[in-house]
């Protein structure tokens, strides 16, 4: 399964097995676990706009994650 903007970090979550690290990496710090448990429903696009994250950012992110 490929993901995309639109997959939910919940989808991320159980469809990469190193997606935190990964999340981790992009994001520049480890990400708090309540943080990411609250954003399990977002979808990535929705978490990136909330985040701050450009279209190239996302992308990049992308990249990693369909490795």
């Amino acid at each position: 399964m490929a993901f995309s903007a639109n997959s939910t970090i919940n989808e991320i979550m159980k469809g990469k097995a190193d997606a935190k690290a990964i999340i981790d990496k992009h994001a520049g710090r480890p990400i708090d676990p309540a943080q990411l448990q609250m954003a399990m429903g977002m979808s990535l696009q929705q978490v990136a706009n909330f985040v701050g994250w450009n279209k190239e950012k996302i992308d990049a992110l992308l990249v990693d994650l369909n490795a």
